[in-house]
């Protein structure tokens, strides 16, 4: 069960999907030679682009500049899908997008290994995971990603803390979920030496102050200023 819970968290974030970039509008004369050749099968629709796809198309020329023929026709097409698609399900993939990088590192490592599984699935597999996540009310849908958080909050803990009693769980999750990524990072790395006892001494000490002090005591406490 937990194993298609990730399968559907992987399809619902849409992991490996997009990336997303903001930046001013570029009309194609700005666009140099070879930026315009990478680009030429979107050079009909660039100036109606809004500047983040623009951004996108340009930093995928980049990259398309050293593939192999065959490779660079692929991501090309890929591209044009991408364009072709609603702006209300782009806008979807971009927040589910922020919501992957918002995830600690390493359950962002867990969500891709998770993600080239489903991939794999015989095609039929991976129809029946899709059709059983569009089949949930929006209620359900609500209750499975809340379910997905409680989860990964409670991994982090058992990871970090030595234990967290079950009067106190709710708040320590909170006090997770509150923590910037680069400052449940800080976390991680702080306790990674502490003996049991000092961890819990840690937690109380996070319990206890306001959510936006928190981030400035762990960064204190490892020599960060």
């Amino acid at each position: 069960m937990r194993r298609v819970k990730r399968l559907l968290l992987a399809v619902l974030l849409g992991v490996a999907s997009l990336a997303v970039l903001a930046a001013e509008p570029r009309a194609w004369q700005q666009l140099s030679a070879e930026q315009q050749a990478m680009l030429a099968p979107f050079a009909g629709q660039w100036p109606n682009l809004p500047p983040e796809q623009q951004a996108q198309l340009l930093s995928n020329a980049e990259r398309l500049r050293d593939l192999p023929p065959e490779q660079r026709e692929r991501v090309i097409a890929r591209m044009e899908a991408w364009l072709a698609l609603p702006a209300e399900q782009r806008a979807r993939l971009r927040e589910r997008w922020q919501a992957f990088r918002q995830l600690p590192p390493e359950e962002q490592q867990r969500l891709r290994r998770t993600f080239h599984r489903f991939r794999a699935l015989p095609p039929e597999e991976r129809e029946r995971l899709r059709a059983a996540f569009e089949a949930m009310s929006p209620e359900e849908r609500r209750a499975f990603l809340l379910g997905a958080e409680s989860q990964r909050l409670a991994d982090t803990a058992r990871r970090v803390f030595a234990f967290v009693p079950p009067e106190q769980r709710e708040a320590t999750w909170q006090m997770l979920r509150d923590l910037a990524p680069e400052d449940r990072e800080r976390l991680r790395r702080l306790v990674q030496r502490m003996p049991p006892w000092q961890r819990e001494e840690l937690r109380q000490a996070l319990l206890q102050r306001a959510p936006e002090t928190r981030g400035a005591y762990l960064r204190e406490r490892l020599g960060e200023g």
